[in-house]
């Protein structure tokens, strides 16, 4: 997220942030090797001086570990975990990354399976508006559908005191399921995994809340029992409207189809309107309306519960609701074969300015390349600037226009999105690694995603862009 709240962390005053980092399995559900890597961007007008930091799950710092780096204006830097110095192998915990300038993060988590075959996820970091002391998490489950899909929460003390942490998890109606309590030392963490939770069901999908005594951080991972993985951030608070920026219907050569989950955080009972919107069109392709009691939450899987869109079919949906709400967004390929799977958070409000810190152009031996998608939430058309930054340059290398002017694209309709796929981006050229800035005169939504085309298994991941905040 982007870093702006000021604290003093090795006699520095600088922003900072939390980033989770797992790098060990729990159960037999979560297989494989796993290790993390963190991506920082420089938004600032100077050279970032970094600090990074890492703590094991008692708290404790591991100072051999900590290390300073520099980043020029635009830039971002990857610090890939098995590269650091002095960080010890089987490291399990959590990071702080500081800076003298405003940053950006994110976290990004890999396993390895002993058929060579990959689990991938990406999130977002957490800065001092993104932690808190109550969590609402939309999509919670245990051995679910065909995939069995089963999730994993992982809770991070951001202060420096003892915090228990009450885990509530909620069936799909609402009702109360099962409690957990955990005792988080200062700068600690704990997991909690819901296929070792005997009070939960096989089958089980539902959602949960978790309230502390003290500040935290939330993330929550959802494996199946092929070894897709997903990575999506707690919500501190709900919303009476969120945006979700793609949904997919048998979509690309690898058959995206996408699933949304929606939780009632309110205390009555919700109407909640769902308008979806064909990609470039700003007309409604659909609207559905139903009713959510308290903490019920709602599952759409759109081949089934909107094929009425037709296939293939790209867009986005605005979710309206008299009550807060939360949602996710998640995709997974139906090509046969394909192992691909990711996840990203609603998103309550657009901004004019959104980064990207990950951008790749068959980067690598995974031959990794990106997309990132654009979501006009403006009621008017947006005029969109996409500016592209090589590591070590603050001059744009690249810079691409939606304002409808020749030579350049049409603008973005409201509440429509378009797509930014990098392996059209030829003139970054093959190899390329770098970020991007978006810049609109109406709020936008912007998600960025990945996929590895040299791996096995599940080489996608997808994060939220990140706003410049106040």
């Amino acid at each position: 997220m982007f870093a702006h709240k000021i604290r003093r962390l090795l006699c520095l005053v600088v922003p900072s942030l939390i980033v989770i980092l797992l790098a060990m399995p729990t159960s037999a559900q979560w297989p494989g090797t796993w290790v993390s890597s963190i991506q920082v961007m420089n938004l600032g007008t100077a050279t970032a001086n970094v600090v990074v930091e890492y703590y094991r799950e008692d708290g404790t710092r591991i100072d051999s570990a900590t290390h300073s780096y520099t980043i020029t204006v635009g830039s971002s830097l990857n610090i890939y975990q098995p590269n650091v110095p002095g960080l010890p192998e089987g490291f399990k915990g959590s990071a702080v990354v500081s800076a003298d300038q405003p940053i950006a993060a994110i976290g990004s988590q890999q396993t390895f399976y002993a058929d060579g075959s990959i689990g991938n996820s990406q999130y977002s970091g957490f800065n001092a508006q993104a932690v808190g002391n109550k969590f609402y998490l939309p999509n919670v489950n245990k051995k679910f559908g065909g995939s069995q899909w089963s999730s994993r929460i992982t809770i991070q003390n951001v202060t420096a005191n003892l915090v228990t942490a009450t885990i509530t998890f909620y069936n799909a109606d609402g009702t109360v399921r099962d409690t957990d309590t955990v005792n988080l030392p200062g700068n600690g963490s704990a997991t909690l995994t819901q296929i070792n939770d005997s009070e939960l069901p096989d089958g089980w999908l539902g959602a949960a809340v978790v309230e502390a005594t003290g500040d935290v951080a939330v993330i929550v991972d959802v494996m199946s029992a092929d070894g897709r993985l997903e990575t999506y951030n707690g919500f501190t608070s709900g919303s009476t409207k969120m945006y979700l920026p793609t949904l997919l219907i048998n979509f690309g050569a690898n058959q995206w189809n996408s699933s949304f989950q929606v939780f009632n955080v309110g205390n009555v009972s919700a109407v909640v309107t769902m308008t979806y919107y064909t990609s470039g069109v700003a007309t409604p392709a659909k609207v559905v309306t139903t009713t959510l009691p308290p903490y019920q939450s709602i599952n759409r899987y759109q081949p089934t519960a909107d094929s009425d869109l037709g296939a293939p079919w790209i867009g986005s949906v605005v979710i309206e609701s008299t009550q807060p709400i939360v949602a996710v967004g998640s995709q997974s390929s139906g090509a046969p074969g394909k192992r691909l799977a990711s996840i990203y958070n609603g998103v309550a409000s657009g901004a004019t300015q959104a980064f990207l810190p990950t951008i790749l152009r068959y980067f690598g031996g995974s031959n990794f390349v990106t997309s990132f998608q654009i979501m006009n939430v403006g009621s008017e058309p947006a005029s969109v600037t996409v500016e592209y930054f090589a590591p070590g340059n603050p001059t744009p290398v690249m810079t691409v226009r939606y304002d409808g002017t020749p030579g350049n694209e049409p603008k973005i309709a409201p509440y429509t999105s378009v797509n930014r796929y990098q392996g059209h981006d030829t003139a970054l050229g093959s190899g390329w690694q770098g970020s991007v800035r978006v810049t609109s005169d109406q709020p936008v939504v912007v998600l960025g995603s990945q996929v590895g085309l040299n791996r096995t298994g599940d080489a996608a991941g997808q994060y939220n862009g990140i706003v410049a905040t106040p």
